[in-house]
């Protein structure tokens, strides 16, 4: 079943923390890592914008509800983030 999401007034996907919300372990937070240098790369962003701290909260809020492909969470996230990094 596909969920749809919601997405704030400037576009971003919104993805609210609620009570799934959990401590990560070092393996997360490599997994976490490595998902965001991905997405910077591909978006060409710099890691202290504003953007890319909207995006690594962005990816932290999905993780944290359960999801963990990579490959869904980039594919979820970066077609609005990149349109908005050019």
């Amino acid at each position: 079943m596909s969920k749809s999401f919601e997405y704030d007034a400037a576009g971003y996907p919104v993805f609210p923390c609620g009570p799934n919300t959990r401590m990560f372990s070092p393996d997360d937070l490599k997994r976490l890592q490595q998902i965001f240098d991905d997405c910077l790369a591909e978006c060409g962003m710099k890691a202290d914008s504003a953007l890319a701290k909207s995006l690594g909260g962005a990816i932290v809020r999905l993780y944290s509800q359960g999801q963990r492909d990579p490959t869904l969470i980039k594919a979820t996230l970066l077609p609005p983030y990149k349109r908005r990094s050019q």
